[in-house]
């Protein structure tokens, strides 16, 4: 017939959630916690690169600036040349000898009305520049020196 199996009986057994300071005190202070040392080890590895980033990034930043004030610079030399030609043309002769005629209602002077004044130059013209302050000190020293020569009667 049947023979019965024999029942195997099991019993809880409570295991402690930590273990115990006295039994392992070793294992707990040589025990690292990962985070911080994967953080050091990721900001090591990622620093150079967004070094090397800011930097390309500045480098195109002022190349940017550059190229804009270049254009400004040819842009201010063209406003410039059209305003130099402007210019010209204003202050031409025949121009403002029309305008003075047609606009103003002047006419071209008779003989009798101009005058000629001679121009005389000044004598101080003539003789040169005025001496500078290190020429008048040298004149005189020379003319201490010179009376220092003479004998005083």
């Amino acid at each position: 017939m049947f023979a019965l199996a024999p029942r195997s009986r099991t019993y809880p057994v409570l295991l402690p959630d930590r273990p115990s300071a006295e039994r392992e005190p070793a294992r707990r202070r040589t025990r690292r916690r990962p985070l911080p040392t994967i953080v050091a080890v990721a900001v090591i590895a990622v620093l150079p690169a967004v070094t090397l980033v800011s930097q390309r990034t500045a480098a195109a930043r002022t190349g940017y600036v550059i190229l804009g004030l270049r254009q400004q610079v040819e842009e201010l030399e063209a406003e410039h040349a059209r305003l130099v030609a402007t210019a010209s043309a204003l202050r031409a002769p025949d121009r403002i000898e029309r305008i003075a005629r047609a606009d103003l209602g002047m006419l071209t002077p008779r003989p009798q009305q101009v005058a000629a004044l001679p121009i005389t130059t000044p004598t101080r013209a003539i003789a040169g520049p005025s001496p500078s302050a290190w020429d008048r000190l040298a004149a005189w020293f020379i003319r201490s020196e010179a009376a220092a020569g003479e004998p005083s009667q």
